[in-house]
């Protein structure tokens, strides 16, 4: 009886496998990270349609008006921020009666309550290592308001005719929830399918510019109850990233402008309560128009 010999691998062989293999990683890779990407991306916009339900319930019960960014007691313009409203609306009623709206939002039981993380207030795509702020390790916060448009950026990006209409110290266009004052829905005269809500502003407290992580914090708002860190006033800054009142200003820094960590611009919760997500190329002037208020500077095209 013949006895047959079995022919091992040579190494050659086994390194074009290994090769061949490797080759295919790092096709598949890319997919995966793209499909994991969307699915961060879809968990994001979830969160913010669910804050839009939120304030719209709390306008319903509230004389139809949308809330302030953040509420000023005693002369304290930074007293609170809209966000403990909006917790009984998104189930966190347990929570929401432990806040204290006698008491600042960073003082007695209501500090403990702002170091509570919830799913809700952080975007999937933004990373869950964060170092501690100002006041330890507040609940993480990625989304704020588009409370204003200031008059330096029209002027950084050449847009004409600041509006005069719903102005703050005739420095600011005011957003759909302005600063200081409640918003009658019937007071968003460029329509609430026109004009921004929320937006990520995400990372923080650790800076991020373009992408990378600068290993400092940036100047405040550090957490969901934080009052600086739940408003954006758009700015836009410049080349280097610092100057305020410029030319970049979606996905260029997280110090209190737009920024978030999906490819190629950032999720946005409109008026009436759609979810869009909006290129980092859209114009400086459209962008503006998104998000004042009553500006009567309707927006093309988006």
């Amino acid at each position: 009886m013949s006895q047959f010999r079995r022919r091992a691998f040579t190494l050659i062989e086994l390194l074009v496998v290994i090769a061949i293999i490797a080759i295919l990683i790092g096709l598949l890779l890319p997919a995966v990270q793209k499909v994991r990407e969307a699915a961060a991306r879809m968990s994001c916009q979830n969160n913010l349609k669910q804050f839009g339900l939120a304030i719209h319930n709390y306008a319903n019960t509230n004389d139809n008006k949308f809330p302030a960014t953040r509420v000023t007691v005693g002369g304290d313009a930074k007293f609170r921020a809209w966000t403990p409203l909006a917790l009984p609306y998104v189930e966190q009623d347990n929570v929401a009666k432990q806040w204290n709206f006698t008491v600042k939002w960073n003082q007695g039981t209501n500090l403990p309550v702002s170091q509570t993380s919830f799913k809700l207030f952080k975007c999937p795509s933004a990373p869950d290592s964060r170092r501690q702020g100002t006041y330890g390790a507040l609940g993480l916060g990625d989304y704020g308001t588009m409370n204003a448009v200031r008059r330096r950026f029209y002027t950084a990006n050449s847009i004409p005719n600041f509006p005069v209409a719903g102005t703050a110290a005739g420095d600011e266009a005011n957003g759909a929830m302005a600063k200081v004052t409640d918003t009658p829905i019937v007071g968003v005269t460029d329509g609430t399918s026109n004009t921004i809500l929320l937006a990520e502003d995400a990372g923080r407290p650790n800076l991020f510019q373009k992408g990378k992580d600068l290993g400092t914090n940036t100047a405040d708002g550090h957490g969901w109850a934080d009052p600086d860190g739940v408003g954006i006033s758009l700015d836009g800054v410049q080349a280097n990233l610092v100057t305020t009142g410029g030319t970049c200003f979606i996905n260029c820094t997280n110090d209190s402008e737009v920024y978030a960590f999906h490819s190629g611009g950032t999720n946005v919760l409109m008026g009436d309560g759609s979810v869009r997500f909006i290129r980092e190329g859209i114009s400086a002037a459209t962008f503006a128009a998104l998000v004042t208020a009553s500006a009567g500077d309707i927006p093309g095209d988006f």
